[in-house]
């Protein structure tokens, strides 16, 4: 497995310091690393906008110019998935970093054991994340597509639909085959053509199973009881 890895930090200095540090951590881990060092917020946002070319950032927080904290934002209007930790000297913007989905937040000097601990964790988020994904053809191409971000799927027609954060996907296939790569716990069957995943359920009457955003999937007499069931289990586990 490649991890790549991104250090945007102003005082180039530095770069050598924490090159060898990740280094040394992917040797003890036995991990094949790219390490890119980028000196400032705005050249990353011109070189990387929006491709998702990093599994690690680091972010030195305080930078002339665009600051790491603002970076962090713009990066995670495009990139969820990646996992992003701070480097500061100081520690104001702590609760802001976590609100933002930060790992760590790594006070200067960095010690080697506390970037080693920041990249322990990374790698446990991202070996989850990538559990999560499931592979499906869809019209001659291979989409690798996160079960997280699955709203429903369903049968409409000859053609399965499934409905993500982003797109709405058709292909065909059977219901049968897609429930079979997805975990019972989240997606439950509405009716005998869809099945919901629960995180993205607001309110279930024993006639509608209503969405976040407001879409209505109809819920059949005889799923209703399982859904309801699995509905309450689910969030008050």
């Amino acid at each position: 497995m490649l991890i790549r890895v991104a250090v945007v930090e102003d005082e180039t200095a530095l770069y050598d310091y924490y090159g060898k540090m990740v280094e040394a951590w992917g040797r003890t881990r036995n991990v094949r690393l790219s390490t890119t060092f980028v000196g400032s917020a705005e050249e990353f946002l011109f070189k990387y906008d929006r491709q998702s070319v990093f599994d690690i950032i680091f972010l030195d927080v305080c930078m002339s110019g665009m600051s790491g904290m603002e970076l962090a934002h713009e990066i995670r209007r495009s990139d969820r998935n990646v996992q992003i930790v701070f480097l500061t000297g100081k520690t104001e913007y702590v609760f802001e970093g976590y609100e933002i989905g930060a790992v760590r937040y790594l006070v200067k000097p960095v010690a080697e054991s506390g970037l080693a601990q920041a990249l322990d964790a990374c790698m446990e988020k991202l070996e989850s994340i990538r559990a999560d994904y499931i592979a499906v053809r869809c019209h001659g191409e291979n989409l690798r597509l996160s079960r997280s971000e699955i709203i429903y799927v369903k049968v409409e027609g000859h053609y399965l639909q499934m409905r993500t954060v982003d797109k709405i996907y058709e292909w065909k296939a059977s219901l049968k085959e897609m429930l079979a790569m997805l975990d019972a716990e989240r997606f439950v069957m509405a009716n005998r053509s869809a099945v919901v995943n629960l995180e993205f359920v607001s309110k279930i009457t024993r006639e509608e199973c209503v969405l976040e955003g407001g879409e209505v999937i109809p819920v059949s007499r005889g799923a209703y009881g399982a859904l309801n069931e699995a509905f309450m289990k689910y969030f008050f586990r």
